[in-house]
């Protein structure tokens, strides 16, 4: 079984050095092999939003920093090594967010795994505000959704969705609402290596879960003004004690990594034998 992370769209913000710490971030996708095709946590960015981008995907590219390659995008990758679109037979999200789930028409044929509140927040905003960041050209294909709901079980401590098992990976979303209605990070657990839980951007700098030396990026005074006027950036960093508990008490069982740090993604970008 092969584990593969991926910057699957890079962004580049002045905004980002206060955010994340650098002034180049990535998008962290993780591609796994299991018995039932692959699985993609998280799309980044896809085809058509760089080649055929809406007045508004233009806009949230131009914003963000977006150098619009190609060669970025998940299928690209997926493609580079191997693999076909169609080999993806499961893809698993954080959220609904642009960034994070532009490449899902690049694989229709994929099952869509998303926590039911993120679901219902996507097909039945509460207002306005809701609705802009979520983009309907990125699920107009008809995914074959499936919306997971809390049962009682718990991870860790956290509450988390009945785990899906797909041999020999197994995975559960875990609720981190705050950054959209029904943000969760999604726990893996891989034979040999303990979990992994890609959190999404319930925190977008190391520091936020350092269980010993909690901190925020050097200029994240700069913007913290700017960030309480956004609920979505307000809310970032909300989960971040009971993370830093988590690794303080089970840090030999579980690695946490978030979608945006390059640190974070850089960790894992080890040669695998």
């Amino acid at each position: 079984m092969r584990v593969h992370h991926l910057n699957c769209g890079t962004i580049n913000t002045f905004g980002g050095v206060a955010m994340i710490g650098a002034a180049r971030g990535v998008t962290h996708c993780i591609l796994i092999e299991t018995n039932d095709g692959l699985l993609l946590v998280d799309t980044g960015s896809g085809t058509r939003d760089y080649i055929a981008p809406t007045f508004l995907m233009r806009l949230f590219l131009t914003m963000s920093g977006s150098p619009r390659d190609l060669e970025e995008t998940a299928i690209s990758q997926i493609k580079q090594l191997g693999y076909a679109p169609e080999d993806v037979k499961h893809i698993v999200l954080t959220h609904f967010h642009y960034d994070h789930v532009g490449g899902l028409p690049d694989f229709p044929q994929a099952k869509v795994h998303i926590y039911k509140d993120e679901y219902e927040a996507v097909t039945r905003p509460q207002d306005m505000y809701e609705r802009y960041p979520y983009r309907a050209e990125h699920w107009a294909h008809g995914p074959d959704w499936v919306a997971h709901s809390l049962q009682g079980d718990r991870w860790f401590g956290f509450e988390c969705t009945p785990p899906v098992n797909l041999g020999p990976v197994e995975f559960r979303l875990v609720p981190l609402p705050g950054h959209t209605r029904g943000h969760s990070g999604v726990a893996l657990h891989l034979p040999g290596g303990g979990w992994l839980l890609h959190c999404g951007d319930a925190y977008t700098f190391h520091g936020d879960v350092d269980p010993q030396n909690p901190r925020h990026p050097p200029h994240y005074r700069l913007f913290r003004p700017y960030f309480h006027l956004n609920k979505a950036f307000r809310q970032i960093g909300k989960h971040s004690p009971r993370l830093r508990a988590l690794l303080r008490e089970h840090g030999d069982e579980v690695t946490l990594t978030c979608s945006h740090d390059p640190r974070e993604l850089d960790k894992f970008l080890i040669p695998q034998s």
